[in-house]
């Protein structure tokens, strides 16, 4: 099954919200948990004000969860905004995320 999904990371927590059974219905990966957080960390470095970043992405799920993500929102106090694409795409590639945009290998 295909479900829309955020990721949400704020330095002290990861978790993901849009499946089905709400977010601890399935455990993230190791590796999505320590892109996402290497992600926050290159985000936070760069936009003090950051209080969060949300990936959106896809989630299959089936015996296990697998993502591709395609987008990043920097939530800061009441604003926020969306990386561009490019730059999206290099912190997926560069931290192991699958992007959506690229074509999938299962």
């Amino acid at each position: 099954m295909e479900y829309h999904i955020h990721i949400v990371c704020d330095g002290d927590s990861v978790h993901i919200d849009g499946l089905p059974g709400g977010p601890d219905s399935l455990k993230l990966p190791d590796s999505i948990v320590r892109g996402v957080t290497m992600i926050w960390d290159l985000v936070e470095s760069r936009v003090r004000e950051a209080d969060c970043i949300c990936i959106g992405g896809i989630g299959y799920t089936g015996d296990t969860l697998t993502i591709a993500a395609f987008d990043i929102w920097v939530q800061a106090g009441e604003e926020g905004y969306f990386l561009p694409m490019d730059i999206s795409a290099k912190l997926f590639s560069e931290n192991g995320i699958p992007y959506f945009h690229s074509p999938f290998m299962s």
